[in-house]
């Protein structure tokens, strides 16, 4: 077999494309804070190029000559990783909709995607090709979210239709609660950046032929299919989620469990599960015994894959799988030696280059890091041990991949998701077994389709599969300590915890002494960086009022422990996870002391905080905050502002959105200082 030309002592020469791969991310990293213009940028890329050339030429490389040409190198990639930002950022594109977001009369878009169907709305996503003003209508692009208000179940657009949409568009905003996710950045990377709320009528259907892509045919196809015979949400939402990649009925609960025991990978399509498929494939085509024709395998694999991660809505996770088997199977067939670590820096190059804002993609980083760990540690922690028989090779194999894939993802998994799956070894051995039964049935379920009574026994036998899988996630769940869950942090403190691990790592294989001195010294300044910071949240004091649709919610945030103060018992489980819970770990303040009194003056660093449930509350004095926890009217604005002399005025979530705009434009006029958590975001006052 014929291999390629490595250098077994040079690591930039086994994977060259981390020469690629690294500058292409420093690129992508600094384009949002670097402003520069597209023609200074390609001007920049000639200027540096020519300059590289000019250094290649130089016949005689002296060591100012080879660092220059490394260094012109580096610097063409940074500034082609800012010309591919550039390109994708819909904002510089002239036909924007989002320039016309203020002076068209109308948008004419398409559906790009079946409705989603939320508790109180229909989520649109579409893509907006024409404007209307003055009757005439002009050439757009760009994508956006409609969200329709429901009046019944009954809801009449699909994908594919080219409906009228009003110009009420609105930008895509967070809550501002602390600590929240960032979902109007997320967006951004995404290229949307309008809404809009409108009721169904507001919506004019134009069009209603539904030219859909055969991708999303076959994706709706096989979403029917499988709702058709499985009735148990469960079980019909996971299995749509890891057959066809499609999350919109899967259960909150369930995720939250597969999260918290490790096994949340099973769900998004990846590379285990195009190594499954191709382990299928392999199977169907058994009968090709002859290593000279194996190649014909991977030939027929690759358009079949491709087509699957195209279905499946082509995550990034499944797109950097399938490059990676691309470059696997394209150097098979030409009888070339793989090395992973240079296909998975190729993988992410080339994800990048198509897509650079896939760099802040928690599924593209989990993902990529993920198959890193396995490359680096699966091959030292397989051989600590060698079992005798296959079954135990088998299992012994299953447990060094989770173990191995542990160990670089549980930083990023402690960063975003504040937990650590204690069971993650015993819960990933039992989930390898369980997404191979599932997968096989999901597949012979949409196959036998046409055949109802054998589709529906197969739905039947998953289900009672799903149930008996999903008790077993369940009961592991408990193991977790509540520390566990409630993980936090910083990213200079992930940094630093890489460092250990890597440390460590090249201490362990090249037994250096200094490797050592330096594992420690970097663990010394982690649990200095941890230390501080619950100094800090342990001194603490804050009373927050967060921004939740139509609650008043206010919690004291008093050393390691939240008080809630008012709220609304109807908070959902939902609400509770995206506003509460990332304020409450980010400041270290997960437990909760309750609160025996009801406390309507609070004092925080000399400040007064008074909460009033109704205008005449009766007391008298000066307050420095007020929190208005009923209706106002103007008049009783006001009336609290010329009593107490405020240095601000809350008004909370509890009023709908249009109520809290009109009394923020009044009080501005008014000059009465309003701060209105519906249109200003949650109110934070710290203390110590």
């Amino acid at each position: 077999m014929k291999q390629w030309p490595v250098n077994k002592a040079d690591f930039w020469e086994r994977a060259p494309f981390t020469r690629l791969l690294l500058p292409l991310i420093a690129g992508i990293a600094t384009y949002t804070y670097i402003g520069l213009t597209f023609y200074t940028i390609i001007t920049s890329v000639a200027i540096c190029l020519l300059l590289f050339i000019a250094t290649v030429l130089v016949r005689k490389q002296h060591p100012v000559i080879r660092i220059a040409h490394f260094g012109f190198l580096h610097v063409v990639i940074i500034f082609s990783s800012w010309a591919l930002c550039h390109l994708n950022d819909v904002r510089h594109n002239d036909n924007w909709f989002g320039k016309q977001a203020t002076t068209a009369d109308a948008f004419v878009a398409t559906i790009s995607s079946p409705p989603a169907e939320k508790e109180k709305t229909w989520k649109l996503e579409v893509d907006v090709f024409g404007s209307i003003k003055d009757n005439a209508v002009s050439k757009t692009s760009g994508s956006a979210f409609v969200y329709a208000f429901k009046h019944n179940d009954h809801f009449i657009f699909k994908q594919g239709d080219t409906v009228f949409l009003p110009n009420k568009w609105q930008p895509i905003k967070n809550a501002g609660n602390p600590f929240e996710f960032d979902y109007a950045r997320y967006a951004a990377r995404h290229n949307l950046y309008y809404q809009q709320f409108l009721t169904p009528g507001d919506i004019r259907l134009f069009n209603s032929n539904r030219d859909v892509a055969w991708t999303d045919e076959v994706h709706n196809w096989c979403m029917t299919s499988l709702e058709a015979f499985i009735t148990d949400k469960q079980t019909l939402g996971l299995i749509q989620a890891m057959l066809v990649g499609d999350e919109a009925n899967l259960d909150g609960d369930l995720r939250q469990a597969y999260s918290e025991t490790g096994i949340i990978h099973v769900i998004a399509i990846s590379g285990s599960h195009i190594a499954f498929f191709f382990f299928i494939i392999t199977l169907c085509l058994a009968w090709i015994k002859n290593k000279k024709y194996r190649w014909i395998k991977y030939a027929l694999a690759l358009p079949l894959i491709w087509a699957y991660v195209l279905v499946s809505g082509a995550p990034p996770s499944a797109v950097r799988a399938a490059i990676m088997f691309t470059i696997l199977g394209v150097g098979f067939i030409l009888q070339k030696q793989p090395n992973s670590l240079n296909q998975l820096f190729a993988a992410a190059f080339f994800l990048l280059c198509v897509q650079p804002m896939w760099l802040y993609s928690v599924g593209f980083q989990l993902s990529f890091i993920a198959v890193l760990s396995l490359i680096l540690f699966y091959t030292p922690i397989y051989q600590l041990i060698q079992p005798s028989n296959a079954i135990n090779r088998a299992l012994w194999g299953t447990i060094v991949a989770s173990v191995a894939a542990e160990i670089l993802v549980a930083p990023l998994v402690v960063y975003y998701f504040h937990l650590f799956p204690l069971m993650f070894i015993v819960a990933n051995v039992a989930a390898f077994l369980f997404m191979g039964v599932v997968l096989i049935a999901g597949m012979l379920i949409i196959m036998f389709s046409p055949v109802t009574a054998v589709a529906q026994v197969l739905a039947t036998i998953t289900t009672w599969l799903a149930g008996i899988f999903h008790e077993f996630v369940f009961g592991i769940q408990q193991f977790n300590p509540a520390t566990f869950l409630h993980l936090n942090i910083t990213s200079v403190e992930m940094i630093l915890l890489y460092g250990v691990i890597t440390l460590t790592a090249i201490y362990l294989v090249k037994k250096k002494k200094p490797a050592l001195l330096a594992t420690l010294a970097t663990c010394s300044l982690l649990v200095a960086s941890l230390s501080y910071n619950r100094w800090l949240a342990l001194h603490q004091q804050r009373l927050v009022v967060y921004n939740i649709n139509r609650v008043n919610h206010i919690e004291l945030i008093d050393g390691w422990y939240h008080s809630v103060l008012k709220s609304d018992t109807t908070l959902t489980g939902k609400q509770r996870a995206y506003a509460l819970q990332p304020a409450r770990i980010g400041w270290y303040a997960w437990e909760e002391k309750r609160v025996t009194d009801t406390r309507r003056i609070i004092s925080i660093a000399g400040k007064t905080i008074l909460i009033l449930d109704s205008s005449a509350s009766g007391l008298s004095g000066r307050a420095d905050y007020i929190i208005v926890n009923f209706k106002p009217k103007l008049t009783q604005l006001a009336e609290i502002n010329s009593r107490y002399q405020p240095e601000k005025i809350i008004l909370g979530s509890h009023i709908s959105r249009g109520r809290a705009l009109r009394c923020k434009s009044a009080c501005d006029s008014l000059k009465i200082p309003l701060h209105a958590t519906q249109t200003d975001g949650a109110f934070v006052l710290p203390g110590l």
